[in-house]
């Protein structure tokens, strides 16, 4: 005989224990509907929030976007002389970097106009211009070493060595190790120390074998 057939009719009619536990759940429940209601409306406002927020912050880069775009596109605009463009499109870009300064781009704008700075051969403008970049709070370690290199360069062309070399030595990102012993190695040799430039040219073959540079070097390494 089995189980079933040795259980009571009470045993068979008596709930078991999932039964029990959902009937306690729909008990509750119903005791304590306007509480889940809440918490349902609580959740609801809460997807909407957050959903209406990540469509504010997505319309806002949009436009941001659009201003930044405006502004270069000055320095490139068919329609002005080529001092035109420059004079207009710093104007432009450095007042999208004052009024954005709270973006990504603004450092994007302090940089192209550090560049149109340099185009117009005012070199201390532009100087500044990126010590700008270098400082904002919004820049990237990528646009934040990209601007050292920039000073680096612009502060070479001065031949403001030691401020060139400071600028190279802070560069933070390991990948860009060749790029600064490259330059490293060009100072030392403008500053006539041959041996110096070598040694950084070696390390630079040595440590990245697979560099964009990798052919120059060798080169400039057979005249030293």
């Amino acid at each position: 005989m089995s189980d079933a057939e040795n259980m009571s009719r009470k045993e068979l009619l008596q709930p078991n224990r999932m039964e029990k536990q959902l009937y306690s759940f729909v008990d509750h429940a119903y005791r304590k509907k306007r509480l889940y209601i809440s918490a349902a409306i609580a959740v609801v406002v809460l997807i909407l929030g957050i959903w209406g927020g990540w469509q504010y912050v997505k319309k806002v880069r949009i436009e941001q976007a659009n201003l930044f775009h405006s502004a270069q596109a000055k320095l490139s605009s068919p329609a002005l002389s080529p001092k035109e463009r420059l004079s207009q499109g710093i104007a432009a870009l450095q007042e999208f970097a004052k009024s954005e300064s709270g973006s990504t781009l603004s450092v994007l704008a302090l940089m192209e106009s550090g560049k149109a700075y340099a185009q117009q051969s005012k070199i201390d403008e532009s100087i500044t211009v990126f010590k700008e970049a270098v400082a904002h709070p919004e820049a990237t370690l990528f646009l934040r070493n990209s601007a050292r290199l920039s000073l680096a360069a612009l502060f070479e062309q001065q031949q403001q060595w030691v401020e060139a070399e400071m600028m190279l030595e802070s560069i933070d990102i390991a990948s860009w190790d060749d790029v600064r012993w490259r330059a490293l190695a060009r100072i030392a040799i403008a500053k006539g120390e041959l041996e110096r430039a070598k040694n950084l040219l070696e390390q630079l073959l040595e440590k990245v074998p697979d560099s964009v540079f990798r052919q120059e070097t060798e080169t400039l390494l057979l005249t030293l």
